[in-house]
């Protein structure tokens, strides 16, 4: 019993190829230097670095707010001769002001653990600190043992060195609480990420003396099949071969196996993307939230940020919600994490908008928030998480430096997933579990049909009435395991890309412009002419450019680069593939009959249809269903 000493979060300085551009995610100022004998950073006189960053600020506002801590501390393992001056940010009205703490010098020749506590009546809601590196003549032992050639020896020797470093809280032990973390994530055919994931995991979470590390244990649900169970057994790291049900099955899976694991017992179960970049930093400040967190919020879901692997600074979500036109994206606008600002904008409490969610590529539930008739729908994939935490209420926290790289976001757009697989699941989770009820979804699906067929993308446009002609059907077809064939047979209408360049060589392609709008827009008499004739499907062959159009291959629509081209180039920038659609009176012809008699069968037939669909709730989410499902007895 009593007050003991609590570390909350390590001062990350990654030393690692993949951060090494975005350094500015952990400090400024000048570059750090490596010491691999001593295992230090160092700085030579005059150098300073500052530490208000993404993921070395301590968001002291929320962690008032929201856990038990009490006085917090910076403690740095270090030697030499420095200052440190502790300064923290907090908003006054629109404007962000600064506020400067009592600075301090220290010298020490011996490796010394310094400790700085965080003044209690303070503005600031997020605190950072700078070191600057003062003279230092004292002979240093450790140094002199470190070989050196000739040049090396020429050079002005370090006057700071940091060793270790993190922020803690002093606390009454009885307000720590019970936490252990079940860790899920689903894996199919994607053995690279997994066994680096896990490698990364051990080395520097498992197998160290991280008090977070005996309150995580990992279960990875292998829908492939292709994993060995030797490479992954050990005290941590659970390997469970599963069919592949997608990830809702795979997630589930997890789910059920974690809160019947009656030796591990787990609090928590985190639910967490196979192909990403993970931070074992992350888990280590996601256990420290839990264990401290107040009772009044511990059934929030924590939700990880997911920010873009090719742009490892950029921030693109960490609570997501459903717009009001039936689209999916953050309640945040992209944040850019090395800029100091941002920073503080990206950890203050907002509120969300209603439909909000948190994604699986990072979101811990509590157990206590599953309930056994309420577990995720069987959708296969895409929908499932947004699903979960809007027909569980969910409430969200967020935090600095709790994240993962998504690898492949940016650059994919895959039409069976986004055109059929979304809207279709949008129908059926609107419809079961009675969410979303603001929503239009079918007006959406409308609108990206008659956007798609202008664009000459029938196979689009096919996808989209798929969609709902699928959800009309009603919801038998998800009582059995064939989400995976359901998928391959819905693929197969993806528009096959092939090298721009070799495949389509006389057409000119400017990778460099494929996002950038026309020069000259469509004057209001040319957009209602395009709108009208559906960009002249309607009109005679003489009305059309001999021309080829270049536009973007996804979401991305400028009607002026198509306009009446007698053919269209859909490009991917990315790897500079392309595919050529070409004009198909019939095929128009065809569509637009179909989604005639696809409209008029969902409204007229619509309540039925949802009635159907809320009705197997009842079975269909329930853990008897899903043990049967998964063949698990």
């Amino acid at each position: 019993m009593g007050n003991v000493r609590f570390k909350l979060q390590n001062i990350f300085i990654e030393n690692t190829s993949a951060l090494d551009e975005h350094w500015w995610m952990m400090y400024r100022g000048d570059r750090f230097s490596y010491n691999k004998k001593i295992s230090a950073h160092t700085l030579k006189e005059g150098n300073f670095v500052e530490f208000f960053t993404y993921f070395n600020t301590f968001s002291i506002a929320k962690w008032r707010k929201y856990t038990n801590i009490g006085s917090v501390s910076l403690n740095l393992t270090c030697r030499g001769h420095f200052k440190i001056q502790m300064f923290g940010h907090y908003t006054d009205g629109n404007d962000i002001s600064k506020e400067l703490f009592e600075p301090k010098e220290f010298y020490h020749t011996e490796k010394t653990e310094i400790s700085l506590t965080i003044p209690t009546a303070i503005k600031s809601s997020v605190i950072g600190f700078q070191i600057t590196a003062l003279d230092f003549e004292e002979e240093d032992e450790e140094e002199e043992e470190i070989e050196k050639n000739e040049e090396e020896k020429e050079e002005e020797k370090p006057s700071f060195y940091l060793y270790d470093g993190c922020w803690s809280t002093l606390v009454d032990s009885t307000l720590i609480n019970d936490v252990r973390i079940a860790v899920t994530t689903v894996t199919f055919k994607k053995e690279d990420y997994i066994t680096g994931n896990m490698a990364i995991l051990e080395r520097e979470l498992f197998y160290t003396d991280e008090p977070a590390a005996e309150h995580i244990r990992v279960r990875i649900i292998d829908n492939g099949r292709t994993l060995d169970p030797e490479d992954f057994e050990n005290e941590y790291i659970q390997l469970v071969p599963n069919e592949n049900t997608g990830g809702s099955g795979g997630y589930t899976r997890g789910i059920i196996e974690a809160i019947n694991d009656e030796e591990y017992r787990p609090t928590h179960i985190l639910l967490m993307d196979d192909d990403v970049m993970v931070l074992p930093e992350s888990f280590i400040r996601t256990y420290s939230l839990l264990a401290l967190v107040k009772k009044e919020y511990d059934e929030r879901f924590i939700s990880g940020a997911m920010l873009f692997y090719e742009h490892m600074n950029i921030q693109h979500e960490d609570v997501g919600f459903v717009h009001d036109d039936g689209s999916y994206g953050p309640n945040k606008p992209d944040m850019e994490l090395h800029l100091w600002n941002n920073v503080l904008k990206n950890d203050q409490d907002i509120k969300y908008h209603a439909n909000s969610y948190a994604g699986w590529w990072y979101c811990c539930v509590p157990v206590k928030k599953i309930d056994r008739d309420h577990l995720p729908i069987p959708l296969f994939i895409r929908g499932d998480d947004v699903e979960f935490s809007l027909a569980n209420h969910a409430e969200f926290l967020s935090l600095n430096g709790i994240c993962i790289w998504h690898r492949g976001f940016t650059t994919k757009f895959n039409a069976c997933l986004e055109l059929y697989q979304v809207h279709r699941n949008s129908l059926i989770i609107q419809a079961m579990s009675g969410i979303c009820q603001n929503i239009d979804f079918i007006k959406r699906i409308d609108g990206f049909f008659w956007k798609e067929l202008c664009r000459l993308a029938y196979n689009n446009c096919e996808l989209l009435l798929d969609a709902i002609e699928e959800f009309c059907n009603g919801p038998e077809f998800l009582f059995a395991p064939n989400g995976e064939q359901i998928m391959k047979e819905h693929s197969k209408k993806n528009e096959v890309m092939y090298p721009a360049g070799s495949q389509y060589p006389d057409i000119p392609v400017d990778f460099d412009k494929i996002y950038q709008k026309s020069e000259t827009p469509l004057t209001e008499k040319e957009m209602k002419r395009y709108t009208k004739t559906c960009n002249g499907q309607t009109l005679p062959d003489s009305a059309l450019k001999d021309t080829v159009a270049v536009i973007a291959y996804d979401w991305f629509d400028d009607p002026a680069k198509q306009y009446m081209a007698k053919e269209i180039l859909a490009v991917n920038p990315y790897d500079h593939t392309a595919y050529l659609r070409k004009r198909d009176k019939n095929r128009f012809k065809e569509l637009v009959a179909r989604q005639k008699r696809v409209m008029k069968y969902y409204e007229t037939h619509k309540e039925e249809i949802e009635r159907k669909y809320a009705e197997s709730a009842n079975t269909l989410k329930t853990e008897s269903f899903w043990r049967k499902y998964l063949h698990m007895d």
